[in-house]
């Protein structure tokens, strides 16, 4: 069967120098960053039923509460049922999961990272309860294990165990509003052990974009050939906040280290910010020495040249590595250079400065017997029958998606539109900013932090077919937007709009997405299209003549096409 059969580019892939219990995606990690996964099998218990009476938040539940008589993988979905078939009508409760790790070695500390674990999951160690999360089970979080909760032991066993709930419950599970698609439950995706050292800064991330590419704003021709990078640094406590120095050190810097104060000094005067000390070395290539402050936690250089720079595109997917070292730490990400725009005369998206044509399909991660949680082949095999359907464009139904997933399409050429979990938002959702709005802003900033390296990515969206055609929903449309923007403004924001030219909220999007179904729901001929089109065009014209075709339908004009904005034009989609 030739459609299943994985094209030649990703034997590139599978070639890849991996360590044996390394994750098989990027980044890379070296030196004293040392990762592995805990993927493998467990022990196991559920709890079944809707009605079992059972809290998953309840304060005082403890490991030793639950049983875990039984074995499964992880990762794996808990809610296949019995013969394979992933998705008809499984179980819905508590699944229970129970594993030991070896501490790290004397002086380090331990960061736990989830790829996804669904719906709801709490985490503890040791007994000792270290976090939960609640911003939706298709993304991935980390979580801190405060040293004086592992073994004393460098070497010493401890035991993991994590609580996942898949009830649809607005209180555990705020982001799975609904939708008519199976959402899975349970580990799902990959769990690394991060060792970490236990005092000074960690080098989590080095986020990489390319320079000179803000969507909305005036571009140079062609790709870039240089990029803006973020050194994500954090202490073992506290996550992405601001750093703390190291009070009045005196002395030299040694590599990696940092020369500064904590935030008050003496007579409580504000401290100098600390200077990080690291490296950069591009493709493999020789390591240059750099230095930067840090401000709320991150260090930024902007306009970085890349060495023998080489464009990313859809018919040559170049990817370039960056490997950042600092203080015997070193992480090695993988990027690509191409900048999106917006073609004055048309409103059509460009890639490298030329009009580009969008087609694809979109991709939900649902198989039988795996679910939510597939294989390298399955994953494979997706790519070649995109590749055999002449795809250059895969939307990430709906939710965010695997980091295995979106390494093949940056290998591929194929470029992806990113989205939180959310069909089946409503109003009051977005209009819940105690609550909702909260989860729906973590969701998304954890989807950008762990997808904005990816060079298929072009677009963050969110709220698939959502209330966007009541105004008062709109503010919750503009602070993710505006989150977005502020993280990346390299990529386009956006939903899926159902309501098309009924839409009230297209003054936060910079990209301009319809849903419709002609000959599928209805028996429309698809050259509706050519209407939608032409609405968005002359709506784009309205913004300095305040005239047309959609302020005619919905005004004011203005307020949802605003004056100076540049945005683009989707491909249409069908994305039930």
């Amino acid at each position: 069967n030739d459609l299943m059969t994985p094209l030649p580019i990703l034997l590139i892939h599978s070639a890849a120098a991996w360590a044996p219990d390394a994750p098989r995606y990027w980044p890379k990690y070296g030196g004293s960053r040392q990762v592995r996964l805990l993927d493998g099998a467990w022990r196991y218990g559920f709890i079944d039923g809707w009605d079992s009476g059972f809290d998953s938040m309840n304060a005082s539940f403890r490991p030793s509460d639950g049983a875990t008589p039984n074995m499964t993988s992880v990762p794996s979905c808990m809610d296949v049922v019995a013969g394979g078939a992933g998705g008809y009508l499984g179980p819905r409760g508590v699944g229970l999961f129970r594993t030991s790790f070896r501490s790290p070695a004397a002086g380090s500390a331990v960061r736990l990272q989830f790829q996804s674990c669904s719906f709801y999951c709490r985490v503890w160690v040791n007994g000792r309860e270290v976090g939960d999360h609640l911003a939706g089970g298709y993304v991935a979080f980390a979580l801190d294990v405060p040293a004086d909760a592992l073994s004393p032991d460098g070497g010493g066993e401890n035991e993991l165990f994590v609580l996942a709930d898949n009830r649809f419950n607005a209180t555990t599970a705020p982001m799975h509003t609904g939708g008519d698609f199976w959402h899975y439950g349970g580990i799902t995706r990959s769990v690394e052990l991060h060792a970490v050292p236990e005092a000074g800064p960690l080098l989590w991330r080095a986020h990489v974009v390319p320079s000179s590419s803000a969507v909305e704003a005036e571009q140079p021709d062609g790709a870039p050939a240089a990029v803006d990078i973020s050194l994500v640094l954090s202490g073992v406590e506290g996550g992405r906040e601001e750093l703390k120095g190291q009070g009045e050190l005196g002395g030299k810097a040694e590599s990696g280290g940092a020369v500064g104060g904590s935030p008050r000094c003496g007579g409580g005067a504000a401290c100098p910010a600390p200077v990080y000390y690291f490296s950069l070395a591009f493709d493999g290539g020789e390591a240059v020495a750099r230095n930067g402050t840090a401000s709320g936690g991150t260090v930024r250089l902007e306009g970085v040249p890349v060495p023998d720079a080489k464009p990313w595109s859809p018919d040559a997917p170049h990817l370039h590595t960056l490997t950042v070292s600092m203080g015997g730490q070193s992480v090695t990400e993988r990027f690509g250079l191409r900048r999106f725009g917006v073609d004055k005369a048309t409103a059509r998206l460009t890639l490298n400065g030329e009009v580009a044509k969008l087609v694809g399909w979109n991709h939900h991660t649902q198989w039988p017997v795996t679910a939510a949680s597939p294989t390298d082949e399955q994953l494979d095999a997706d790519i070649a029958l995109l590749r055999k359907g002449g795809a250059n464009l895969v939307r990430g139904a709906h939710y965010p998606h695997d980091p295995r997933w979106l390494d093949r399409l940056d290998e591929a050429g194929i470029l992806f539109w990113s989205e939180t979990l959310g069909p089946a938002v409503s109003v009051a959702n977005t209009k819940d900013w105690a609550f909702f709005m909260v989860h729906q802003k973590r969701q998304l900033s954890e989807m950008i932090d762990n997808a904005i390296n990816h060079a298929a990515v072009f677009a963050w969206g969110w709220f698939n077919e959502g209330p966007s055609d009541h105004p008062e929903a709109c503010p919750a449309y503009g602070a993710c937007s505006a989150l977005a923007r502020a993280r990346d403004p390299t990529r386009f924001t956006t939903w899926a709009d159902d309501h098309k030219t009924s839409g009230a909220c297209y003054e936060h999007a910079s990209l301009v997405a319809f849903n419709d179904y002609p000959g599928w729901y209805s028996s429309k001929s698809p050259r509706v299209w050519d209407g939608f089109a032409a609405a968005v065009a002359e709506g784009g014209r309205a913004r300095s003549s305040g005239e047309g075709r959609v302020s005619a339908r919905r005004d004011p004009t203005v307020s949802r096409w605003p004056r100076g904005r540049r945005r683009a034009a989707a491909t249409p989609s069908a994305s039930r």
